[in-house]
């Protein structure tokens, strides 16, 4: 149930046993998983409300990783939060959109009773005894427990470079056809920049990409963390083959922008530079919600948290990580269908501490969604 906020301001102190951040696809599955395993108190925070972050994608974008509705054959859904659910079966879509998923997200916290207050802005955390403080805009919640799962998308990488005000960072975009200008520049080559190439020449745009590495090619890697997705690949190829005006360039490592005269200047390290009088695409990707809180965490030498083999900040004990932003080595959970086997770890890891039962955690198990082993996750075993 979702509540406006259930606490007066002021010096009252709520208390609670596990707060979760972020009512998205992360936070929504790691409170159904508590749930499963019956641990009392647990309450999420949402800022906004539930599928904040997809309901402000680009109205073009859609899911480059599949939906189906394998359920009864034992095959979870990709995009699903929980092995009982899938976006495919109630949107009646493979590659649903931003706010399509904000619905199925706000049916299955409907369907699982989940515990969600909107309209609370976690502001900041402390430690305090066994447990923590949080500040929010609607007062102050001591919890024993703090799930992090407040995501990336609201949280732009705004300032890659010198002269970035002078560009739009693509999650900023609503609509490809409101982006001014016949020549746009678009930097980065990865998924959100390819994306965004397409949706402009789609609305008859010509488009220049410009990228450090030549992502848009045939990858033969196995992660699709570090390769386009095949939708996305598929994509490109089709539009390329019908002609669609798409220039790439590779090793571009760009410096900074100027505006000069009315036109803005992109400069790259090798001395190149490009000229367009439309403000560029930054498809330069996302800081990440955990910038808002790095106090709390050490970091590694790719600008991840640091994290224990159960997913807890090196720093302090009791605050868990689940997300795009959890890396166990050099593993990166980026996508659903991979963070998602993480939440009964982490799950185990409360449990235990409380002294809960675990049992409720073998369907989790069954349905691949409990990773506790990553040798599985080797590159060398996934070519084919």
């Amino acid at each position: 149930m979702q509540r406006e906020g259930s606490w007066a301001t002021g010096s009252r102190v709520r208390r609670t046993t596990v707060a979760i951040i972020g009512a998205g696809p992360a936070g929504l599955g790691m409170a159904r998983v508590l749930r499963d395993l019956a641990i009392p108190d647990v309450v999420v925070f949402e800022r906004s409300r539930i599928g904040a972050s997809f309901r402000a994608w680009p109205e073009e974008t859609r899911f480059i990783t599949p939906s189906f509705p394998g359920n009864t054959f034992g095959q979870t859904d990709l995009n699903a939060i929980s092995f009982d659910s899938s976006p495919a079966y109630s949107l009646r879509r493979e590659h649903p959109d931003g706010p399509e998923y904000a619905r199925y997200l706000e049916g299955a916290a409907a369907e699982f009773q989940l515990r969600i207050e909107v309209g609370t802005d976690v502001q900041d955390l402390e430690p305090s005894g066994e447990g923590f403080v949080l500040r929010t805009s609607r007062g102050a919640v001591a919890t024993r427990f703090v799930i992090w799962a407040a995501g990336q998308f609201q949280y732009p990488d705004l300032e890659p470079f010198p002269g970035a005000e002078f560009g739009v960072h693509s999650s900023r975009v609503r609509r490809w056809r409101d982006h001014p200008g016949d020549h746009v520049i678009v930097i980065g080559g990865y998924e959100s920049g390819i994306d965004a190439a397409l949706g402009l020449v789609g609305t008859g745009k010509r488009v220049t990409v410009l990228g450090r590495s030549p992502r848009w090619r045939d990858s033969r890697e196995a992660d699709p963390s570090i390769t386009l997705a095949p939708v996305t690949f598929q994509r490109l190829s089709s539009a390329m083959q019908l002609g669609a005006p798409i220039e790439f360039v590779e090793g571009a490592d760009i410096l900074g922008m100027e505006r000069r005269e009315g036109e803005i200047h992109v400069l790259a390290a090798d001395g190149r530079s490009w000229t367009t009088a439309s403000p560029p695409i930054l498809a330069t990707g996302f800081s990440g919600s955990t910038k808002t809180i790095e106090h709390c965490f050490d970091w590694n030498s790719s600008s991840y948290p640091s994290l224990s083999p159960q997913d807890e900040s090196l720093r302090m004990p009791g605050l868990f990580l689940v997300g795009p932003e959890v890396t166990q080595g050099k593993h990166l959970f980026c996508f659903i269908y991979k963070f998602r086997q993480r939440f009964a770890v982490v799950g185990r890891t409360i449990a235990g501490r409380l002294g809960v039962d675990t049992a409720a955690l073998d369907r989790y198990r069954t349905n691949n969604m409990y990773l506790d082993d990553l040798t599985c996750c080797e590159e060398s075993r996934c070519l084919c």
